[in-house]
């Protein structure tokens, strides 16, 4: 009751001077909002990095085919011969049978096709893969089905698109009843994928443009209609090139043994491949270094807000004194009255703490409406969460506490007959 009665009376004295009150908790308001939106936005970030690696699969090692330099390029095709580069089928069956740590190993051929839809074509990456593929990067059909063993085995021609090709293609009828030309052959469509929700460089990992339109189909039926080999035409010359595989997706049995797998993995690439026309991507060592940068973030962003938290507390303390000077003589009078040096302090470090408390309301509103204002404005998808919003309530409150005891204790601390005389 005591309490109750001290922040109803902290309230109504902060109500006489409003604009001053207001003036005063500005700093506690941003500070607030600062800590409330940059958590917000750490936390987003974490989450984020937290799918993309998930995208990725924290078990998996990715190796991609990549182009050798341009000089290395010119020496093979001035001798005449197809430039030959990227992954092989040995490299494969190396990496399968010498590493035990290696559950599986998934290879992937691509081809960039014209893909017909009746009168209407648009360019897409075909990828030939295994049935495990999909299912290993957590790629799941939001319509129909995914790829099978019996598809491959069969040499069936069906594929699993990616919503956007649709999109792109304008096409309005059942996906499960189109057909696909491609080149000369007809692929039926049998599942629908929907498209990356996240925007990140770990997309090339997977050996993913967002340009591309893709179009999955089984990868022994890929070999036999595809080959391995291409021939691109660009204002009359012409680069052929053989590359029969472009990725492999290499599953570890451990998360601990993924560090060891991909020494393993660099090892035996290394010892087949003269010129570096591959590329290995780990997704455990991405994480760690990620989570690296985002201590960093955690840090320097508190930091950052902290500042404005403590020029709020400074001019809390500022305002506060000027209060007691102008409130000496009613600080006389309650001490005339039976009034102990700790009541005056409970009442004036109250009044502190409920300026402070006001103002770190008002900052997690203004907090709430900068996350809105970044989800609108941006691609960046801050994160509010409880952890947040109770530790800028927290650090608000403890501002006036620490910024309040000084002001609280001179008050209390005055001569009652000298208070009283003053005018």
């Amino acid at each position: 009751m005591f309490l109750g009665e001290l922040v109803f009376e902290a309230l109504r004295n902060l109500a006489r001077h409003k604009l001053r009150s207001f003036l005063t908790a500005l700093g506690i308001i941003f500070g607030v909002a600062s800590v409330m939106s940059m958590m917000s936005a750490g936390e987003g970030a974490r989450q984020a990095i937290l799918e993309q690696i998930n995208q990725l699969g924290i078990r998996n090692i990715i190796v991609n085919a990549k182009k050798p330099p341009a000089e290395q390029n010119a020496e093979d095709e001035g001798s005449g011969f197809q430039l030959a580069y990227g992954i092989t089928f040995k490299d494969a069956a190396q990496i399968a049978e010498t590493l035990p740590f290696i559950d599986s190993v998934l290879p992937v051929h691509d081809k960039d096709r014209w893909i017909w839809f009746k009168s209407r074509r648009v360019e897409a990456k075909v990828r030939a893969v295994t049935d495990d593929y999909l299912p290993t990067l957590k790629l799941f059909p939001i319509l129909g089905r995914t790829l099978t063993a019996e598809d491959s085995l069969e040499r069936r021609r069906v594929c699993v698109v990616r919503r956007r090709l649709l999109n792109e293609a304008r096409y309005l009828g059942d996906p499960l009843k189109l057909r696909l030309k491609v080149d000369t052959d007809y692929y039926q469509v049998v599942g629908v994928l929907p498209d990356f929700e996240f925007q990140s460089p770990n997309k090339a990992a997977l050996g993913i443009d967002d340009r591309a339109l893709e179009v999955y189909i089984p990868f022994d039926t890929g070999i036999d209609r595809m080959g391995i080999e291409t021939v691109t035409s660009r204002s009359g010359s012409f680069e052929a090139s053989r590359v029969e595989l472009h990725q492999l997706i290499c599953t570890v049995n451990t998360e601990e043994n993924v560090l060891h797998a991909a020494r393993g993995i660099k090892t035996i690439l290394e010892s087949f491949h003269d010129k570096k026309d591959y590329e290995v991507t780990v997704p455990l060592e991405l994480l760690e270094s990620r989570q690296k940068t985002q201590k960093v973030f955690n840090i320097v962003l508190p930091i950052v807000a902290g500042i404005s938290l403590l020029v709020g507390g400074i001019g809390i303390l500022n305002i506060m004194l000027a209060t007691i000077t102008e409130r000496t003589r009613e600080i006389g009078i309650r001490r005339a009255l039976g009034a102990t040096g700790a009541d005056i302090t409970s009442q004036f470090l109250i009044e502190t703490v409920t300026l402070s408390t006001v103002g770190g309301l008002l900052g997690l509103a203004l907090g709430g409406a900068g996350v809105v204002a970044l989800r609108h404005f941006t691609d960046w998808d801050a994160v509010v969460t409880p952890e947040s919003v109770a530790l800028s309530l927290g650090i608000s409150c403890l501002t006036g506490v620490a910024f309040g005891l000084y002001p609280a204790r001179r008050a209390a601390q005055m001569d009652p007959i000298e208070a009283l005389r003053h005018e």
